[in-house]
């Protein structure tokens, strides 16, 4: 048995992510109920913070396909695939992901030892995948955001008019007026 699924599939990457794409077989009849499941899913609060404790996952989505009769879940994530996955089993995430994939013939669960075995059988790998953003991690996005957030409350601050006219500040103000 495979421990870890770097050990079969690198997976594709650019830059610091890397793409994930399984797909599996929906257990027949369970097919109303599982989009009843992934409709829940979008509006509980629980998922996007167990997303932020994470701190690796770019985006994810969940989709049937051939009406219902396959789900494929696909995915772009900073770091190994299997902390990606361990990192799911201690979250929110791992819940949901057992409340979806449980409508999937054989899945394990996602805490199951046998769960990276699992997804190795249901992987299938890019044969292309690119980015607009290749390089940043996840964290490295949002520390760029919130700098940038908080440096549009000092363009904003009368205060800081001043300040603002050193010369070291002309590249970012160069920058914010783009």
């Amino acid at each position: 048995m495979t421990t870890s699924i770097n050990d079969y599939r690198a997976g594709l990457r650019a830059g610091a992510r890397s793409e994930f794409l399984a797909i599996a077989d929906v257990i027949p009849g369970h097919e109303e109920t599982l989009r009843q499941t992934l409709a829940q899913a979008m509006n509980d609060p629980h998922i996007q913070q167990a997303i932020e404790q994470i701190g690796t996952l770019h985006e994810a989505r969940f989709v049937l396909l051939d009406g219902g009769k396959r789900l494929m879940f696909a995915s772009s994530f900073d770091g190994p695939w299997d902390t990606y996955i361990d990192d799911f089993a201690r979250t929110d995430i791992g819940r949901a992901f057992d409340d979806t994939w449980q409508h999937a013939q054989g899945y394990p669960g996602v805490t199951s030892p046998d769960i990276k075995e699992w997804f190795k059988e249901h992987t299938v790998v890019a044969g292309n995948y690119l980015a607009a953003y290749p390089k940043p991690t996840v964290k490295e996005i949002w520390k760029a955001l919130a700098v940038n957030e908080a440096f549009q409350r000092v363009l904003d601050d009368p205060a800081a008019a001043e300040a603002l006219q050193h010369p070291a500040l002309k590249p970012l103000l160069d920058k914010a007026a783009d």
